[in-house]
């Protein structure tokens, strides 16, 4: 961890104690998250009360500026208690991001409130003309996950002229609004990580200063004085989530073999429960071993050059997409070896884990096919994948 940027070790364990002392109270509200499909407001002011939308904000905006090996130790306690908590916490603190990307002055005056939320979208793409001053842009973009408790939202979109078609060559602007000038569809009915709120958003005519253009960023460096400003971190504390998920999961099958009593007797001598139970303890150690070394050795590259390597960013990738698939493997056999107890919604949550496990890994950052895409780096090739 560099000394220089980030948390501290004192901070860290700061941040992860604040984590752990709200959890109980995500926890026991974990079937109204779900109910609700988003975060309830006292959940929200219960992770503002920790500072968790400030995970990367800058110190000079009262932020935490946490390295991403914090942010994903973070995140997992967080999820731990209810994934969709954690998962708001992981897209919510890209505020921080948000706050880099504008002029400092206006930094100060969009988060005011320091604790203010961003979410957003990148595709499909909406439109935008230029006008005096700015933009109009229209569009309508998916998977807008936090949206209901958030003050800002990022969108793309592709620049039309006053006619509505396309310049050329093709030019993507990329925007940051208030949640308020948007209009919010109710279209987040899933089966899984239901209380993210992951609504459409829709713009309609909607003038966007140009103060409210975020600059384009050259993905391969970020400046020796501020690593975090680095979009490749955008990705990497995704990993919090299925680490801290699997890993409530697996102490819960503990309980239940402590207390279950089979008609083959008791659980916890079971030879099928213990195996499974050593097996994936294993396995989740390994996933957090493998997330926590790829986080930081790409920090302390960035640190050192300013800069992360495309081989540097496919290792990235490689340990996201590993860890949420392992995990899905591991949630799996833990709610198999549950047996019936998992069944029940009033006596377990292994049935949500497992719908919310299998949920995030549809997320584009997070398939199969970002191993093609990193092997593709390993070989000298170009990665042909998106947020790359």
């Amino acid at each position: 961890m560099s000394q220089t940027h980030g948390a501290t070790l004192e901070e860290r364990e700061a941040l992860l104690d604040a984590a752990r002392s709200i959890a109980p109270q995500i926890r026991a509200a974990a079937d109204e998250i779900e109910a609700e499909r988003q975060l309830p407001e006292h959940i929200v002011d219960l992770l503002k009360s920790v500072g968790a939308f400030r995970l990367i904000q800058p110190r000079w905006l009262g932020g935490h500026a946490a390295d991403p090996v914090t942010q994903i130790m973070f995140i997992a306690e967080i999820a731990k208690a209810d994934a969709s908590a954690g998962w708001c916490v992981m897209i919510g603190c890209d505020s921080g991001f948000v706050s880099r990307g504008v002029e400092r002055e206006l930094a100060l005056k969009m988060f005011a409130d320091r604790d203010a939320a961003s979410c957003g979208g990148a595709f499909p793409p909406g439109a935008a003309r230029r006008v005096a001053g700015g933009y109009i842009a229209n569009g309508r973009w998916p998977y807008m996950s936090g949206i209901t408790h958030s003050t800002w939202a990022q969108f793309s979109c592709r620049l039309v002229d006053d006619g509505g078609s396309l310049l050329t060559p093709a030019q993507i602007v990329r925007f940051v609004v208030p949640t308020s000038d948007l209009i919010v569809h109710d279209t987040w009915r899933t089966s899984g990580m239901c209380g993210t709120g992951s609504h459409d958003a829709e713009a309609v005519d909607l003038f966007i200063p140009d103060v409210r253009v975020l600059p384009e960023r050259d993905l391969s460096r970020s400046g020796l004085d501020d690593p975090l400003s680095h979009l490749s971190w955008l990705l990497p504390k995704h990993m919090g989530v299925p680490l801290g998920l699997t890993q409530g999961a697996h102490e819960e099958v503990l309980s239940i073999a402590h207390e279950r009593v089979a008609l083959r007797g008791p659980l916890s001598d079971d030879p099928l429960m213990q195996a499974t139970l050593g097996e994936t303890a294993a396995r989740i150690a390994s996933c957090r071993a493998y997330a926590l070394a790829a986080a930081d050795d790409a920090w302390r590259e960035c640190c050192e050059t300013g800069e992360l390597s495309e081989l540097t960013r496919a290792q990235l990738r490689l340990a996201i997409t590993h860890v949420h698939r392992e995990s899905a493997q591991v949630m799996e056999q833990l709610y198999s070896v549950a047996g019936s107890t998992a069944l029940y919604t009033e006596r377990s949550t292994l049935g949500r884990r497992l719908r919310d496990m299998h949920a995030m890994n549809q997320h584009v950052v997070l398939g199969a096919s970002n191993y093609a895409a990193a092997a593709r780096v390993l070989l000298g090739l170009k990665p042909a994948a998106p947020f790359w």
